[in-house]
């Protein structure tokens, strides 16, 4: 509402300016009605987007029960602490053990030139407008170009090159004396590699032979496995084995496990269910009705999120397809309409058929759709998928109608501008026209008296 511009009244005496105000007051009593639905509306809308959000995370949630590797969590664990045992999501439901030590670690291919040094790293080490870089395993040559011949200028262009498959350095060997270090950029007995072109500063010398790192596996008709990294794959599926230290001959044997990852996937479980609660949580605060002093939800009464409060319980009360009822796998219903999740018996059910504890969740062969993770990625998904899920539709309906109620918002602070002016002219003139009348009054008088002398 448009206020301002006193007139107060200086013939009239009138306070005109309060007049005014009590007058603009009620001209703008449609704004303020207006003003009233855009904060009821913004309430509504943040009641949507609020349970919008309680849904993402039910999605998300019942998105990572229903992925199908959900079920093929199996945690490693190592006897040694110079082992690191780990699982892949996408491993099967193998589980076993594997016994083996740590012969040795893998080691990048170094080389120094030690016959010879130079002064400073400004000073030069070739007489070579090339230095040439072969990988002894596969044959492959890197020419590197030289432009600056010092000691600084190779190990620049040598790193500089994304092909030469190693990494200079300049060494100081002692005080006043520097030399070219080259190390190979991976591990791995082929690694190995020589260099030509260098002749300021003597041969080079190998200072670590690249080497596979190695597991002697089993104690008794023992076999050997190797790779060019620290990091082992294949031993058993999904399990990778990185060795972190060469153990010494007289120390025990290293046994990694691999049993399947119950805990984790109980974790998933009570992750969704957990979800679900929030969301129900939420739609049940946001819907409920006033009753004596507690007032309603911002959403009392909506028939649409009712209806999905319904939705969210119906895919539990509806069971697994043929499988019939979730309890066997722990979850149920409360009376007061919540999930509940009982760890012990799932545990149970998927120790007992780890394959049909997964049906009850999600797309099993003979369960397709009916999985209790099928059926909240399906209602969560419909929910509050992006521009056409219901709460997305009730989102932007509700946005458009606080921008088309702003926009007659600012319509009326155009036209109470106008009235106001208008009213303040008026009052003006009132003004004006009295104090013109209280003038001729006063020259009336004044003939009047002089007419009676």
């Amino acid at each position: 509402m448009v206020t301002g511009g006193s007139v107060d009244g200086l013939v009239s005496g009138l306070q005109t300016s309060s007049v005014i105000a009590q007058l603009m007051q009620v001209e703008a009593a449609p704004q303020t009605a207006l003003k009233k639905k855009v904060s009821v509306q913004q309430t509504v809308v943040g009641a949507y987007q609020s349970i919008n959000t309680k849904m993402g995370a039910l999605l998300t949630a019942a998105k990572a029960l229903n992925d199908k590797n959900a079920f093929k969590g199996a945690a490693a664990t190592s006897s040694s602490d110079t082992v690191l045992a780990t699982t892949s999501a996408t491993g099967s439901d193998q589980s076993g053990s594997v016994t083996f030590r740590v012969k040795q670690l893998a080691a990048a291919e170094s080389h120094i030139f030690s016959a010879g040094g130079v002064g400073s790293t400004g000073d030069s080490i070739t007489g070579a407008s090339t230095i040439s870089i072969t990988n002894t395993a596969t044959g492959k040559q890197t020419d590197v170009a030289i432009t600056d011949t010092s000691l600084k200028g190779v190990v620049d262009a040598i790193n500089k090159s994304t092909d030469a498959g190693v990494r200079a350095t300049a060494i100081q060997t002692s005080p006043g004396k520097y030399t070219l270090q080259l190390t190979a950029t991976t591990t791995g007995a082929a690694s190995a590699f020589t260099v030509a072109g260098v002749d300021g500063l003597g041969a080079d010398v190998t200072a670590t032979e690249g080497a596979d790192a190695i597991l002697t596996v089993g104690t008794s008709n023992s076999f050997e496995v190797s790779s060019a990294t620290n990091t082992f794959t294949g031993l058993m599926d999904g399990l990778t084995i990185t060795a972190k230290s060469r153990q010494a001959d007289s120390a025990p044997p290293v046994t990694v496990t691999v049993a399947g990852d119950t805990e984790g996937i109980a974790g998933k479980v009570q992750a969704m269910v957990d979800a679900a609660n929030a969301a129900l949580t939420e739609l049940g605060n946001l819907t409920r009705n006033a009753s004596g002093g507690v007032p309603g939800g911002a959403l009392a009464g909506n028939s649409s999120m009712q209806q999905l409060t319904s939705q969210i319980l119906q895919t539990v009360s509806g069971g697994a397809g043929t499988l019939g009822s979730l309890k066997d796998v722990g979850i149920e219903l409360t009376r007061d309409g919540r999930l509940s999740f009982d760890k012990t018996a799932f545990v149970a059910a998927l120790n007992a058929d780890p394959v049909k504890t997964r049906s009850y969740f999600n797309a099993g062969a003979d369960n397709a759709g009916n999985g209790l993770a099928d059926k909240m990625v399906a209602m969560a998904g419909k929910a509050t998928q992006l521009n056409t899920g219901t709460l997305a539709q009730l989102i932007t309906s509700g946005n458009s109608a606080i921008t088309d109620l702003n926009n007659r918002i600012s319509g009326w602070d155009t036209r109470l501008a106008t009235r106001q002016k208008t009213l303040q002219r008026q009052f003006t003139a009132m003004e004006t026209a009295l104090g013109s009348l209280r003038n001729q009054s006063t020259w009336l008088a004044g003939q009047l008296s002089s007419l009676a002398k």
